[in-house]
């Protein structure tokens, strides 16, 4: 019976190193455009844009045509008109054409960016996620490749156009009065002397305000995760005014950059402006001298209004592209993290029996003055129930994470089978163990969506098993649609009971052979804890089984009791020997909880 989905081979392009501190390098390798599919966008963007340049050629040559008639043939004057027209009709196709082809480039940008933060995103060791924020990193998933995406078009649309529009109008000066280039090239140290006044500023602000974006996602995250809480204590009104903050810190920041982008783009357009003005009356000074013509004057009039407006588009944008280049940034902050689980190269596990042997385990969280464990040595036989119990910060849910290897240990070692944890791929590892937590972790789908989460199919008389083995059927049958019932966000439509019940099903859908228990009651009512309880001893037979339990009454059926205080184990044996055990720290719980 085939379960698990074959692993999806990983995308090429995540072999493609992505450095930040090159964007437009790694855009461009990312985006995968080939040299082919770039010339057919440059070739189909000079067809289509041609309107631009063929319209001031025959203009000059109708105005020529009128003031000196001798001096321009009719023939030349209709041949220009038809061509005039042709491009018009022709720029309807050509345009939807280009706009598809780029549409394509920066799609699939979008696409790879986003696929490899998300699969990132299930590298990236524990200890990262539980530093990071969850508003924070989907700012980068929705936001920031949102951003590179425009950015991207943007830069593929008016970067030829720029590009284009600079060389064949130059080309046309050139071809007629070629002394006309100087007054363009005067605008250069203008424009080069703007630049530089606002880029580092312009680069600074932007910086500013995607953090605010991000600590804003943050908060409203988190917001919208403490609505029972704080519906619960009727302080709505707090909750509301920390998210205000933010949103009031984010419009301030991003009104300083709009201003900012304004006086830019204000300053471009008067110094272009009167660019334009002082080249016209230079033009009409030429003509009456006899050195132009009047066709010659509003060409390159025209002409010039096409430079100023190609260096204008340059200038404008800057600032776009250092909103792109800021979110380049941002995305690197993920895919340049080196804080992964790493797995490579390491030896694959096909079998699993289900021994585990802590060897002078210990380990300290970053930052931390003492170790959450230490010394800690025991070997647990395959199919051996163990629970560990101990008062709040002794260091069980640091032990179950460092088995699940979710975190590696500082000192020590732990063995799988006799080998060594590191040496191990876990990823094939924990394709033989199951995990219920505390809080069970569902998601918006049917009853049966999440049972078989991650896996192709099942026998379906395996699968009725599991449902009473789970005690499901108690809830499922009586639900309208059954199995198919949607369960809500998080499972909200389900009790706490029933939610368990439906993670102990889902752990036991995979066969494991390790079962990891992290305080599987401890927020149930009795009748649900009796339920689960009866579901999780049915679970455990013939199953390596580590029981996280803070409620005593549970574990009486396990083979060994480990009591873990400050990291340390401080008594080990079975549930009477250590009930029994004078002054015992583990008798001592229990009378607590008489």
């Amino acid at each position: 019976m085939k379960l698990f989905r074959k692993q999806p081979k990983t995308p090429k392009f995540l072999e493609w190193s992505y450095q930040s501190q090159h964007p437009a390098r790694t855009l461009w390798r990312w985006a995968n455009c080939s040299a082919m599919n770039f010339v057919q966008i440059v070739i189909t963007f000079i067809l289509k844009h041609s309107i631009t340049w063929i319209t001031p050629l025959v203009f000059k040559m109708l105005l020529d045509k009128v003031v000196t008639p001798d001096k321009v043939s009719n023939q030349k004057v209709t041949i220009a008109v038809i061509l005039l027209f042709i491009a018009l009709l022709a720029n309807i196709p050509l345009h939807t054409l280009f706009v598809s082809k780029v549409s394509k480039v920066a799609r699939n940008l979008e696409r790879r960016l986003r696929q490899a933060l998300v699969i990132r995103f299930q590298q990236l060791s524990i200890p990262y996620h539980d530093d990071a924020e969850s508003g924070r990193l989907q700012a980068k998933v929705l936001r920031d490749v949102e951003q590179v995406h425009m950015v991207v078009q943007y830069v593929m649309e008016s970067g030829l156009s720029i590009v284009a529009t600079l060389v064949i109008t130059s080309g046309i000066t050139l071809y007629y009065r070629p002394y006309m280039m100087l007054i363009y090239l005067a605008m250069v140290p203008l424009v080069m002397t703007l630049r530089h006044v606002f880029k580092n500023r312009i680069k600074e602000e932007n910086r500013a305000f995607r953090q605010k974006i991000e600590e804003m996602n943050s908060q409203v995250s988190q917001m919208i995760d403490m609505i029972p809480v704080s519906r619960a204590h009727g302080i709505e009104e707090p909750a509301t005014e920390r998210v205000d903050q933010k949103l009031n810190q984010v419009s301030h920041q991003g009104q300083r950059l709009d201003r900012l982008n304004a006086l830019f783009g204000a300053s471009n357009t008067v110094a272009f402006m009167i660019g334009n003005l002082i080249l016209f009356l230079i033009s009409c000074w030429f003509c009456i001298q006899g050195k132009l013509t009047v066709g010659e004057v509003v060409l390159f009039e025209q002409l010039f209004k096409q430079i100023l407006n190609s260096v204008s588009q340059a200038m404008n944008l800057y600032p776009q592209m250092a909103k792109g280049m800021e979110s380049v940034r941002s995305i690197g902050e993920v895919l340049e993290c080196p804080d992964l689980e790493h797995n490579q190269g390491k030896s694959q596990v096909t079998s699993v029996n289900g021994r585990i042997q802590y060897e002078s385990l210990g380990y300290t969280y970053r930052g931390a003055l003492s170790p959450a464990l230490s010394g800690v040595n025991v070997d647990i036989p395959a199919g051996e129930c163990v629970a560990i119990v101990g008062p709040s910060g002794g260091g069980k849910s640091t032990l179950m994470q460092l088995t699940i290897g979710f975190r590696r240990a500082s000192e020590g070692r732990i063995l799988l089978d006799g080998q060594d944890m590191e040496s191990i791929d876990m990823r094939a590892w924990r394709r033989f163990i199951s995990v219920v937590p505390q809080e069970s972790v569902l998601f918006e789908g049917t009853i049966r969506e999440n049972i078989l989460f991650g896996l192709d199919t099942v026998d379906e008389a395996r699968f009725e098993e599991i449902m009473d083995a789970a005690n499901l059927r108690e809830f499922v049958d009586k639900l309208p649609e059954g199995l198919n019932t949607r369960i809500g966000e998080s499972g909200a439509r389900l009790s706490g009971g029933q939610r368990q019940r439906l993670a102990i099903a889902r752990a036991l859908v995979r066969d494991p052979k390790v079962i990891v228990l992290d305080e599987p009651t401890s927020a149930l009512d009795v009748m649900s804890e009796k339920l689960v309880q009866e579901a999780i001893d049915r679970m455990i037979v013939n199953r390596t089984t580590l029981i996280v339990a803070h409620r005593l009454s549970t574990i009486r059926n396990a083979n060994r009791v480990i009591v873990l205080e400050d990291g340390k184990i401080s008594e080990m044996g079975s549930y009477n020997e250590l009930a029994n055990r004078p002054d015992g720290a583990f008798k001592r719980m229990r009378e607590l909880q008489a």
